[in-house]
């Protein structure tokens, strides 16, 4: 199975400390000092049952590290002392003018002065030190509920401008895919006829269970009605509680697998998710009510470790919405609702849109500037966030973005503009096509067979005149020359390697029933990692892309394995030309030149 969140915590690096410079600024350690019923660190955590059940925790350096976050609050990954940024700075905003979200706001500063996460209100201005960013009440998916966000991005000297955005990236969340395992592992386990039930566990308040540190909590005050309250634990909006909270339940879930050994158990930031046999099932008594046994497991460890959760929220069914996907563990399928895939749709086609033509222009002038489309960083977040999510339906996807994501590299201002381009918008239509020729559903079904189960078996090679393939059964070898004035640089020679791999396939296709298992061997450690995580330079992505079509058409699965060198000899020998050599190494070889296909045009379906 895929590596998990919980198996991340094992080899993840401790979460950061303040720095002396962070904790000794004489500005607001004075206030701090001062001003001792502001800065307090406030969790509902029994952090001491925490800490006891990860003893045997074999990354006790990151164990420490979030349990000391608890102990003395969190740190964000932030230099607060960067150049250029004021020891003061204001950029609250009034309580907004629709009675709905000031009443809200209102209500929520009252639940969080009850649970002591805002401090007691101060006031008339700001004291030394201190920040204020926007506060803002936002709605949730469910209809009528809000949440308060704090806007952490707001202005040039923001908090979230403060903090390493190369540090709070990559922090694993258990997708679709870690789903599918779970469930393909269970029905290995219980039999194909055992019938199963999904359930979702769900944490409240999740980021607002981590305090801060108190010279971070200084920047989160907050005003509500003109009074000013300091926010002592992680806010939604900061760039940073996500990666702190997704640590602490990764060990959360860590405990739950390791010590009470909910085996069949993802999480996906405060969202856990799991299966049981139906009608395994145990009494829960705070909830006075059934639930699915090991359902009820991650409730009492939860409620053991002071981890607060609401009744509505914990479900179960068959089938059950996970991460808006619909999970049948019967029918072993994951469906894509119709409204999301129309909507998805919609939204493909708006970044698609091609900027209209400039006008003509009369000779000697100068030409009209082009019209260009362009879309602000976070609406390029959100949307690649929602490409990942229908990656869960068609893992092939992920290769539209592999022009996408460069394109946002080291920009973090949520509201600069992006200019779409040519190879975004080529990679789009292409997702585009493939989500309306799919019906939306994906099967699961099982991909640990044996290499010696495959039905064809590939060994291919590319050098600088040629690409070559050999089929060992039934001994057939292909060679292919290349165009001898290519620039020879590392990259076309990947280029070649790839295009080789889909030669194979494409060949393959023409010959084999639907369904096939097709093995291709490269002595490319570049391309065994652009087929096997999708991830490849914008010249590769084509072939892959195109690999990706025929496997579809085909409903093929393929393995590129990497192979050294001297092991792919008669496959290397055929790329050269030298087909002696390759006769000598495959006696009986069956010699044809093939035509590679042309990538930009995809492929003939059968």
């Amino acid at each position: 199975m895929s590596p998990t969140a919980a198996d991340w915590t094992e080899t993840a690096d401790p979460l950061p400390r303040p720095s002396s410079t962070d904790i000794l600024n004489p500005v607001t350690s004075k206030t701090i000092t001062e001003n001792p019923s502001l800065f307090q660190i406030i969790t509902p955590i029994n952090v001491d049952n925490f800490e006891a059940m990860l003893v045997d925790h074999p990354n006790p350096a990151f164990v420490k590290s979030v349990c000391t976050g608890f102990h003395e609050g969190f740190w964000p990954w932030a230099d607060t002392r960067r150049d250029g940024f004021p020891n003061t700075f204001d950029a609250s905003r009034p309580t907004p003018s629709d009675e709905s979200k000031a009443s809200f706001l209102r209500s929520q500063r009252d639940i969080e002065l009850q649970k002591q996460r805002f401090s007691p209100g101060f006031g008339p201005s700001l004291l030394d030190g201190m920040y204020s960013m926007p506060v803002h009440a936002v709605p949730k998916t469910d209809p009528g509920a809000m949440r308060m966000v704090t806007d952490h991005s707001a202005t040039e000297f923001s908090l979230n401008n403060l903090i390493n955005h190369d540090r709070v990236t990559g922090f694993p969340l258990d997708n679709m895919k870690h789903v599918g395992e779970m469930l393909l592992n269970a029905r290995a386990r219980l039999g194909k006829d055992t019938e199963l039930i999904m359930w979702k566990a769900d944490i409240a308040e999740a980021y607002r269970l981590l305090p801060m540190h108190p010279a971070w909590q200084i920047k989160q005050a907050n005003l509500i009605d003109g009074i000013w309250y300091i926010d002592r634990n992680a806010a939604f909006g900061s760039s940073a509680s996500g990666s702190l909270f997704i640590s602490f339940n990764a060990l959360v879930t860590w405990i739950a697998k390791k010590i009470e050994h909910i085996d069949h158990l993802a999480v996906y930031v405060d969202d856990s998710t799991g299966c049981d046999v139906k009608g395994d099932a145990a009494f829960y008594p705070p909830y006075n009510k059934m639930l699915p046994r090991h359902q009820k497991i991650l409730l009492d460890l939860w409620d053991h470790l002071g981890i607060p959760h609401k009744e509505k929220k914990q479900i179960s069914g068959c089938p059950l919405t996970v991460i808006g996907i619909d999970v049948d563990p019967n029918a072993m399928t994951l469906t894509q609702p119709p409204l999301a895939r129309e909507r998805f749709l919609t939204e493909l086609a708006l970044w698609t849109t091609e900027p209209p033509k400039a006008p003509k222009h009369p000779p000697h002038t100068k030409p009209p500037r082009k019209d260009t489309v362009h879309f602000k960083l976070k609406q390029w977040q959100h949307f690649a966030g929602w490409v990942n999510w229908d990656v869960n339906i068609d893992p092939f996807l992920r290769l539209a973005l592999n022009n996408f994501y460069p394109k946002m590299s080291g920009k973090h201002k949520p509201e600069q503009k992006i200019y779409t381009n040519c190879a975004v918008r080529s990679d789009l239509r292409w997702a585009m096509q493939r989500v309306k020729e799919s019906n939306g559903v994906r099967v699961l079904s099982s991909i640990a067979w044996n290499l010696e189960d495959a039905d064809y078996v590939v060994y291919g090679d590319a050098c600088l005149t040629g690409i070559g393939f050999w089929i060992p059964r039934p001994n057939l070898g292909f060679f292919a020359s290349i165009p001898d004035d290519d620039e020879i640089t590392d990259e076309i020679i990947h280029f070649y390697e790839a295009l080789c791999v889909l030669s194979a396939l494409h060949h393959i296709h023409k010959i084999a029933s639907n369904g096939s298992r097709i093995v291709v061997y490269t002595d490319s450690s570049n391309v065994f990692d652009n087929f096997n995580t999708l991830r490849c330079s914008p010249r590769i992505n084509p072939i892959i892309m195109a690999a990706a079509d025929i496997l579809t058409d085909g409903n093929h699965d393929l393995r590129v394995l990497w192979i050294p060198t001297s092991e792919n000899t008669v496959a290397d020998a055929l790329s050269r030309g030298d087909f002696s050599r390759a006769s000598n190494a495959a006696p009986g070889l069956s010699l044809s030149t093939f035509q590679p296909p042309r990538v930009t045009m995809g492929h003939s379906k059968k």
